[in-house]
């Protein structure tokens, strides 16, 4: 990219988690798998067999689990990409948009709306009685 810029508009490498502490939490998630499935024999032999092998790798080999690791955070950015606007919007739609149609019912910030008078003139005589007349 172009030197010529102040800021710096590409995105650092974001570095990994620990593989252990990915391999932990898929651990955690197979777990509720299986305890939430616990009626179904098959789900819940399969979610605590996994559950089983994944505490076990993450806490003697985590480097096996890295695979793993690289793609849970290549989804996890990917899925930053894609919610982030969304939210962004909702944020927008719910909070900017309703309190500036309530401030153009309320006010006339760039008086827009035509004036009593035969001017568009603003009158200064509030200003004359200002305490910034004479400043210095």
């Amino acid at each position: 990219m172009s030197k010529n810029f102040h800021e710096r508009y590409d995105r650092p490498e974001l570095p990994l988690p620990p593989d252990r502490s990915t391999g932990l939490v898929f651990t955690a998630i197979t777990l509720i798998v299986a305890y939430v499935w616990r009626n179904d024999q098959t789900v819940m032999t399969v979610a605590l067999a996994l559950a089983g092998i994944l505490g076990v790798v993450s806490l003697v080999v985590p480097i096996a689990i890295r695979p793993l690791n690289i793609v849970w955070m290549q989804f996890a950015l990917l899925l930053s990409k894609v919610m982030n606007p969304i939210v962004m919007m909702v944020l927008f739609l719910i909070a900017i948009v309703p309190a500036g149609l309530l401030m153009q019912l309320v006010r006339d910030p760039l008086r827009r709306r035509r004036p009593t008078g035969d001017t568009y003139w603003i009158s200064h005589e509030k200003l004359e009685n200002s305490s910034m007349k004479n400043q210095f």
